[in-house]
């Protein structure tokens, strides 16, 4: 079998493992997580009142679900983070899903927001009628790293069986022939003429 090919089938070969791999662990890792899970609302972060700020660190891969008491509006505003990110806060009215998330007892959904760098924020709450209300974040994390790895393994899988098809193509197109001699006699001269190209084009043998 010609290098080449053996070195496409071999390459082809490790890559296809590594990355089924990859593919498998990346993938059961991120199902591990409840970011799966539409009803899910992640993880009490933080609780206050519209009276107090909220002053801490938030990620950016993640989102905050925000949670105030219920019956009451609030508005919130957030300020640039300590690494000069910003965060944007999407009401659910917008998307006409706050009744979706509305599954902790005294408390109504607003909507989330996002960060776009992680950093120090400051966000303040301000009910509509200037009252002290309770407020909730809920921290919901993005297993980023996870699904990073699976996509990887996708993209390294479909390479690998890109590179066994050629592998194999090779293997089929480029196997050994026999060797194909013509001998043509020219003056008391015998000339051979190999056809193969892995051969010299040809050789003379002088005949006495």
């Amino acid at each position: 079998m010609h290098v080449m090919t053996k070195v496409t089938l071999g390459i082809g070969g490790v890559l296809l493992l590594i990355s089924a791999a990859a593919l498998a662990i990346g993938g059961a890792s991120a199902s591990d997580t409840s970011w799966w899970d539409d009803d899910s609302i992640g993880d009490e972060y933080w609780t206050g009142e519209t009276s107090e700020s909220f002053s801490g660190e938030l990620i950016w891969n993640a989102y905050y679900l925000v949670y105030v008491e219920e019956g009451y509006e609030v508005d919130i505003e957030i300020y640039e983070g300590s690494n000069g990110g910003w965060g944007i806060f999407s009401s659910c009215k917008q998307y006409d899903d706050c009744e979706d998330y509305d599954t902790i007892p005294g408390y109504d959904y607003i909507g989330d927001f996002e960060v776009q760098f992680s950093g120090d924020f400051k966000i303040d709450f301000t009910e509509n009628e200037s009252r002290s209300v309770d407020v909730m974040l809920r921290e919901e994390k993005i297993p980023v790293n996870s699904l990073l790895g699976a996509f990887g393994g996708f993209c390294g899988l479909c390479c690998s069986l890109l590179l066994l098809i050629i592998g194999g193509i090779m293997a089929f197109t480029m196997k050994d022939k026999p060797k194909v001699q013509t001998r043509i006699q020219i003056d008391n001269e015998t000339v051979v003429i190999q056809e193969n190209p892995d051969e010299s084009l040809y050789d003379q043998d002088e005949s006495a």
